[in-house]
């Protein structure tokens, strides 16, 4: 009996996709002798194909002809010449050129990764007394409607999150020429982040405002008195901040469909390549949903 599996539909997808990265290369020149090396577009590809299948390398390099420490060293070369990055913000072009991203309504959070090894990692920083355990951060800013992501930051597991709301909205200002509200959790209840939504974009923010907690003697602890400062630039709709369980489900497909935090690395460099590597994936099926095969 001769066995002929077919590959699985979303390795065909990506296999199907015809793009090209060397827009991105960190420099332009002719071959002039020595050896070529492999096509960055194959590497890049085979790369993706490692990230949705969840397949280790030596599986990848058996099935794509090429050493496995090859498409490691191809992994880290996109990385530190901000090849991913680029590709990234591309898509991101494209999905706003579209039409899928509207930027009207936009939420952001951040999604807390445990170290591979369950201890000290480079680029943790310490032990996260909130989560019990060190590991790193995804932050991501999406488009509400669409789920589709503007911006991210990845950084260590101790960080707050609130210092990394301003940086997120910076990234993401091309596509926030729209943007009517900034949804986010309490952790973001923060004055400069609330005036900076309201003073340059121009939007209202979506942040609850932490509880007053009250005293046994009955009196308020906290900044009860300046609550209508505090509410100033910002919407109470109730219709408004539920639209931010969006950003939950996106990190839930992130970790769920595409593996994110399941990878056998250590260190916040290999962190930064399953993270870039997990969105690309992700918005190259949004953009396939919508009808957007041509790359």
């Amino acid at each position: 009996m001769i066995l002929v599996p077919n590959l699985p539909k979303k390795v065909q997808f990506l296999t199907s996709l015809s793009f090209s990265i060397h827009q991105f290369l960190p420099w332009k020149c002719t071959f002039e002798g020595g050896r070529k090396g492999y096509d960055k577009d194959l590497l890049f590809i085979w790369l993706l194909i490692k990230k949705i299948t969840h397949w280790d390398y030596r599986t990848i390099a058996d099935m794509a002809g090429i050493s496995h420490s090859t498409l490691i060293r191809a992994n880290t070369y996109f990385l530190l010449t901000h090849i991913y990055e680029k590709f990234f913000r591309s898509l991101v072009k494209l999905a706003y050129k579209k039409g899928l991203i509207r930027g009207e309504k936009v939420s952001l959070d951040s999604s807390f990764i445990h170290t591979f090894s369950t201890h000290q990692e480079d680029g943790s920083k310490g032990w996260n007394g909130h989560k019990e355990a060190f590991g790193f951060k995804l932050h991501l800013l999406i488009d509400v409607k669409s789920s589709f992501p503007l911006a991210l930051i990845v950084g260590d597991g101790v960080t707050h999150d609130s210092n990394m709301a301003i940086p997120l909205l910076k990234k993401a200002r091309p596509w926030l020429k729209k943007c009517g509200y900034v949804l986010a959790d309490k952790g973001y209840d923060d004055a400069d982040i609330v005036q900076y939504i309201a003073k340059n974009l121009q939007a209202k923010a979506s942040i609850p405002i932490k509880k007053v907690r009250t005293r046994k003697d009955g009196t308020r602890a906290g900044n009860f008195a300046n609550w209508k400062l505090k509410a100033a630039g910002r919407t109470v709709k109730h219709s408004i901040y539920k639209l931010r369980s969006g950003i939950e489900r996106t990190f839930s497909v992130l970790k769920g469909t595409f593996h994110l935090g399941h990878e056998a690395t250590r260190g916040i460099q290999s962190f930064m390549k399953n993270v870039y590597l997990t969105l690309i994936s992700y918005m190259l099926r949004k953009l396939w949903m919508e009808g957007s095969r041509c790359l």
